[in-house]
């Protein structure tokens, strides 16, 4: 009995024999062929979302600003 890995490795040769073989015969040109190899490369798995089950702390009221942002001043020659 075959192990997966040895399954996948075998259907991987048989399709780049097909494809080469193809592309020998002019049925497919190399920019084609690189197409379909690159459509059947495996997709990167999304990254994974953690989520965080501890609460998320208040914030401190002593260190809330109360009063607004004085206005942004430029000083610039020109």
């Amino acid at each position: 009995m075959t192990s997966p890995t040895q399954d996948a490795e075998f259907i991987r040769r048989i399709a780049l024999g097909i494809l080469s073989t193809l592309q020998h015969k002019g049925l497919l040109s190399s920019i084609e062929v690189d197409a379909i190899l690159r459509a059947a490369m495996p997709k990167p798995a999304p990254p994974l979302e953690v989520k965080s089950t501890a609460p998320v702390p208040a914030p401190d009221a002593s260190k809330v600003r109360k009063e607004p942002l004085p206005p942004v001043e430029f000083d610039i020659e020109l």
